[in-house]
């Protein structure tokens, strides 16, 4: 009798854990395509400038999300997400016709963050909205993603979710944490 309770407390405990997200860093295989292109996409660029790997959270995952599904249906983004709860956050819109393909939207919305590098003065560090998804990409001290897509009339959104949250102040947090590409 003792040992069947004890076996489902543990099936309990295990089944609360599994729900929570499995812990820091669920298994690769638990998520959607395009989060696992996304991350992809971003430790690509990252290893350009010898910034750590990331790895997806299913917390984040979860977020980033309601995020694009919120964003989706808003018709815009604007940073308003209450889903994100804190974490540094990337977005991207794309209208009209063209590929619905959410791992293809996130793969393109990867790479126009990473290439606003062309607008990055590495010789005076600090932030700019012309580069602040391509630093916020590569920040070092970002180690947790999630990444979200969601499409409505005609409009297909991406969100990426970031912890630690990059692009802070002062201009010496950017010189330790966006490295000149290797």
């Amino acid at each position: 009798m003792r040992a069947g309770r004890l076996l489902s407390i543990t099936a309990a405990v295990l089944l609360a854990v599994l729900a929570s997200g499995g812990g820091p860093a669920s298994a690769q295989g638990e998520f959607p395509p395009f989060a696992q292109a996304g991350l992809t996409a971003h430790n690509t660029y990252r290893a350009r400038h010898g910034s750590p790997s990331m790895i997806l959270v299913q917390d984040l995952v979860t977020r980033a999300q309601q995020c694009a599904q919120h964003y989706a249906q808003k018709g815009t983004i604007d940073h308003s997400c209450a889903f994100k709860n804190n974490a540094g956050e990337n977005l991207a819109m794309a209208v009209g016709g063209g590929n619905a393909d959410p791992v293809q939207n996130v793969q393109t919305a990867t790479k126009a963050w990473y290439d606003e590098i062309r607008n990055y003065d590495f010789n005076h560090p600090g932030f700019s909205m012309d580069s602040g998804h391509f630093t916020q990409l590569v920040w070092k001290a970002s180690t947790r993603l999630g990444i979200g897509f969601a499409s409505q009339n005609n409009k297909r959104v991406v969100v990426a979710l970031y912890v630690q949250v990059g692009n802070m102040s002062p201009a010496s947090y950017f010189e330790e944490n966006v490295p000149r590409p290797r």
